[in-house]
């Protein structure tokens, strides 16, 4: 494992709307921190150099700190924590302590547990924007019997809708990302979660894959990705469907949603079911 380098910046409960916002707009992966009694949120993001931490600094202020590898690796054992409860199919929790998962295990006995422990800025299911596909993806899986089907995870970031999606009955995940650090996470999850033979993993540009024809089509799509990523993104998703292809997209604001909508539509795809979580919103199409 290698130094990384934090930028942080504190900021209050009214200012943090905004610059959740602003950071979503400037494609910055970060995470939000309140720790019990203290009065201001953390934002952090994680970079492998100083030159990019040092640009964060100089482009939105705050601090930098370098954290060595025995720093940033997750140390302990988590308890169960928060669950996160998809429909009736699915838990995840932040835990990877097998007697917890064991007990999770046994009190659920018709549930799949997923163990996503905190990395980084790479994703748990916590976040509203993932929290929303995994519900449209566990729909999505219920309507499929026991036909294949495959997926198409552009950003998959942890691999969490990837690993969901094979526990759900996928036969085949392509998931890509661009960010090495991520990819070296997603494939350890999915080795964990016994699904690394039906994951192919690709670290790619999102942008440049989807035209690759190699590629084939899809029984669903899913993005969590930036909207104006997505925009780019639509015209291309049609020739990466099967006739009966669905979308699963999130990561866009409320005040994005409209935009999101109508570039979809115009490249006929109808988002049509919404998830909104506090500003997020994850949405599904109907073809």
């Amino acid at each position: 494992m290698e130094t990384l380098f934090r930028w942080s910046k504190y900021v209050t409960d009214e200012q943090l709307d905004d610059w959740e916002t602003k950071l979503v707009m400037a494609e910055v992966a970060y995470t939000a921190e309140k720790l019990v009694n203290r009065k201001r949120w953390q934002l952090n993001s994680y970079t492998t150099t100083r030159e990019a931490a040092l640009e964060l600094q100089g482009r939105f202020g705050g601090g930098i700190s370098e954290l060595k590898p025995d720093h940033w690796q997750p140390s302990g054992e988590p308890d169960a924590g928060v669950l996160l409860r998809i429909r009736d199919q699915i838990i995840v929790t932040e835990s990877k302590d097998e007697t917890i998962l064991a007990e999770l295990r046994a009190e659920n006995p018709g549930r799949t547990i997923l163990s996503f422990p905190p990395q980084l800025a790479f994703g748990t299911g916590a976040h509203p924007t993932t929290a929303g596909c995994l519900r449209f993806l566990a729909d999505f899986a219920g309507k499929q019997g026991d036909r294949p089907w495959r997926v198409l995870d552009l950003g998959c970031g942890s691999a969490i809708l990837a690993v969901a999606a094979a526990k759900l009955g996928a036969t085949e995940i392509v998931a890509v990302e661009n960010d090495d650090m991520a990819l070296d996470y997603a494939r350890i999850n999915a080795v964990a979660h016994d699904c690394s033979d039906r994951i192919e993993f690709i670290e790619a540009d999102v942008l440049e894959l989807i035209h690759d024809e190699a590629l084939g089509q899809f029984d669903l799509i899913a993005a969590n990705l930036f909207s104006d990523l997505l925009v780019q993104l639509f015209p291309s998703f049609p020739a990466r469907l099967s006739d009966a292809g669905e979308v699963i997209v999130s990561g866009c604001l409320t005040s994005q949603v409209k935009a999101v909508t109508d570039s979809a539509a115009a490249s006929d795809i109808i988002l049509k079911d919404f998830l909104r979580r506090g500003k997020w919103v994850a949405a599904r199409s109907v073809r």
